[in-house]
């Protein structure tokens, strides 16, 4: 302190002068410090946030649903355009349905079965990066299909949005093919997301994995009744039957949806009680009426099977195989 007309006062060197330099230099050094934080902070969440919204996938059927779902787990956000208990052979997707779509980021659909998604990608969603599964998967097309007596089935020829380039499309019910199907949309996830292209691909070896586990387990189930006589509603098991071993007879209604001829059902019958059936099968998504009158009039049991799965029957792809693989040795054991 120094004395000035007998006044003492603070010299430029004294400590209280020196806090009060300080204090501002601090406050502005701790604001600076609160800002740079802020931003930091800012900067590292918006990555995060983006590496999160998960990627838009729209498929037709459920099986497909839950092999996306699983490839993807939380970097994918799965819609299913068929409804449960309904037929892809007569579904008519909504107009919120046909908005929707072009949001997605990916669209995943079967070929033939859905032949309603292709027309509804044409008209809403030409953009949209689409796989179509039978044009991407090698298949070996199964034995053809034949009505009683070993004739073709009804003509398919006229069955318009069903086969798929002549092959039957019904691919997803044996699991090599939905294997081979994973392994495409594998492909495009990582495409559309190389980010996590390493996920995407180590998720496909654990499905790898468990699908062959499952081939193996469904050919053990049925392995009772490899070669008995198989009556199945339409032409949706032969890969099913042939990669297990059953002796596919003949599908009871050609045209997924319309009721055969009179005689067609008669000649059914016949070539029921020929074969020595012990049970014709309906499904769930279609009127089993042509079915229950194959059943009675041929005096065999029947049985319903589900090819697509949804709630409140099999909603994940094991649980769909292992109750029809359940169902048919039930049947015919």
């Amino acid at each position: 302190m120094a004395t000035v007309n007998g006044m003492r006062h603070a010299t430029a060197g004294s400590p209280r002068d020196a806090a009060r330099r300080r204090a501002p230099r601090a406050r502005w050094s701790a604001a600076r410090g609160l800002a740079l934080a802020v931003l930091v902070a800012t900067v590292s969440v918006l990555p995060l946030a983006a590496a999160r919204a998960p990627l838009r996938v729209t498929v037709s059927i459920s099986p497909y649903a839950d092999i996306v779902a699983r490839l993807g787990g939380e970097l994918v956000s799965v819609s299913t355009l068929l409804p449960p208990g309904a037929s892809p052979h007569s579904f008519d997707p909504t107009p919120s349905q046909a908005a929707g779509l072009a949001r997605a980021e990916l669209i995943v659909m079967n070929g033939g079965v859905d032949g309603w998604l292709a027309r509804l990608v044409a008209a809403t969603a030409p953009d949209v990066p689409t796989v179509v599964v039978m044009e991407r998967v090698d298949v070996d097309p199964p034995g053809a299909g034949h009505g009683p007596g070993g004739e073709p089935e009804e003509s398919y020829a006229g069955h318009a949005g069903h086969q798929h380039a002549g092959i039957n499309p019904h691919v997803w019910l044996d699991p090599t093919l939905m294997l081979a199907a994973a392994e495409v949309v594998t492909e495009e996830l990582a495409r559309l997301d190389p980010a996590n292209g390493g996920a995407y691909h180590a998720a496909l070896g654990r499905l790898r994995a468990d699908l062959l586990a499952l081939d193996a387990e469904i050919a053990a189930t049925l392995a009772p009744v490899r070669g008995a006589p198989f009556v199945p509603f339409h032409d949706a098991w032969p890969y099913f039957a042939e990669r297990y071993g059953l002796d596919l007879v003949l599908s009871l209604e050609p045209f997924p949806g319309r009721e055969p001829s009179p005689r067609y059902v008669a000649e059914a019958v016949a070539a029921v009680r020929a074969a020595g059936a012990k049970a014709v099968f309906a499904e769930r998504q279609l009127d089993p009426r042509s079915a229950e009158v194959v059943a009675e009039s041929a005096g065999v049991a029947l049985a319903t099977l589900d090819p697509i799965g949804g709630a409140p029957g099999p909603t994940d792809y094991e649980s769909l195989l292992r109750f029809n693989a359940a169902t048919i040795l039930a049947a015919l054991r």
